[in-house]
């Protein structure tokens, strides 16, 4: 990791509230938590060198064959795992966007070429790194067009980072419509859809022949124990994950629009739970900093995002009376 990311509460001794991962942090975890303290007799041993029996559960909860799916330490190693298995590959980055794409890429050596839409791929171009649902925007590339790039690319590998996809209601590529497609990797984000970001865990999907390749690169106990039973368990109860996403979504419009009301804060659209914002005065580390030590409340500072400036910070909506506390706070910060 060469840039920094967000959600660094250990910086802080005071935070109460935290938006700055992109995860909905109210999900009950108290049966997940009881399951691995049952587990916890587990760590004396090694676990499984490569994930094979979550990547058994997960197949059949998708549709798909096991071959088609790879589970990896948090979405960030496979974004490492591709970009090293692609080595030297020039590669197209649909900007703005998550920095550990370009990050990885540079690591391994690949040549960079930034787009803003996807009609600038370039013509050399034998790689293609997206998010989409895309952070920091939120928003969504229709599925018709990301499908027909698809195919107009052939001889492309497209890599879609689909680790927002369970916070938005747009339709977007299923992993066993992607799987069927000989040149598109998508990455899921287990950490993300369970709110379990402190136990790393994701995984890629794919046309086998491409996660062949990746497996090649893969260390061996990449996956801990406690992070494979923490999936199982996860996709055993997947009543204990649900929350109300039109409800999420209605509760972001309000409050984009409360925070435009501000008169001095841009609001991007966005289709998920996540919104960019811009300051049109001072710095978004300066209003971090106020609200992290002041309120013991928490944001991303996007400044670090490739084509984003000082003024960016971005928030993940929670409740209603979290997302007021906020609110009010950033008022404050501007009063000052």
């Amino acid at each position: 990791m060469i840039k920094g990311h967000g959600d660094d509460t250990y910086k802080y001794s005071n935070i109460r509230l935290n938006f700055s991962s992109n995860v909905y942090s109210h999900f009950n975890h108290e049966g997940l938590f009881a399951y691995l303290a049952s587990r916890l007799n587990k760590v004396e041993s090694y676990p499984e060198p490569v994930p094979m029996s979550l990547e058994k559960e997960l197949a059949i909860e998708l549709g798909l064959k096991e071959e088609n799916v790879c589970v990896t330490n948090g979405a960030t190693e496979a974004i490492y795992l591709i970009a090293q298995a692609f080595r030297h590959n020039k590669t197209a980055i649909l900007m703005p966007t998550f920095s550990e794409y370009k990050d990885a890429c540079t690591l391994h050596e690949h040549t960079l070429y930034p787009i803003y839409s996807l009609q600038q791929i370039p013509q050399q171009a034998e790689m293609v790194w997206l998010c989409n649902p895309n952070n920091p925007t939120g928003t969504v590339l229709p599925k018709d067009d990301l499908t027909r790039t698809f195919g107009n690319h052939p001889k492309t590998v497209f890599v879609v980072d689909a680790s927002y996809a369970p916070f938005t209601e747009k339709a977007v590529v299923k992993s066993n419509e992607a799987a069927e497609m000989p040149n598109v990797l998508m990455l899921h984000s287990m950490t993300k859809e369970f709110s379990i970001p402190g136990l790393r865990l994701g995984y890629i999907t794919g046309e086998e022949q491409l996660l062949t390749q990746i497996r090649l690169q893969r260390m061996p106990w990449s996956v801990n124990q406690l992070a494979i039973d923490a999936g199982h368990y996860a996709l055993r109860h997947p009543e204990e994950f649900q929350f109300d996403l039109y409800a999420l979504m209605q509760e972001r419009q309000r409050v984009a629009e409360c925070l435009t009301r501000l008169g001095c804060i841009d609001v991007w659209p966005s289709d998920t739970h996540i919104l960019l914002c811009r300051l049109r005065f001072g710095n978004s580390a300066d209003l971090k900093d106020f609200l992290a030590v002041e309120k013991g409340i928490l944001i991303r500072d996007a400044s670090n995002f490739d084509a984003l400036g000082p003024d960016f910070f971005r928030i993940a909506i929670q409740t209603a009376k979290e997302n007021d506390e906020l609110i009010k706070a950033i008022e404050e910060w501007i009063c000052m």
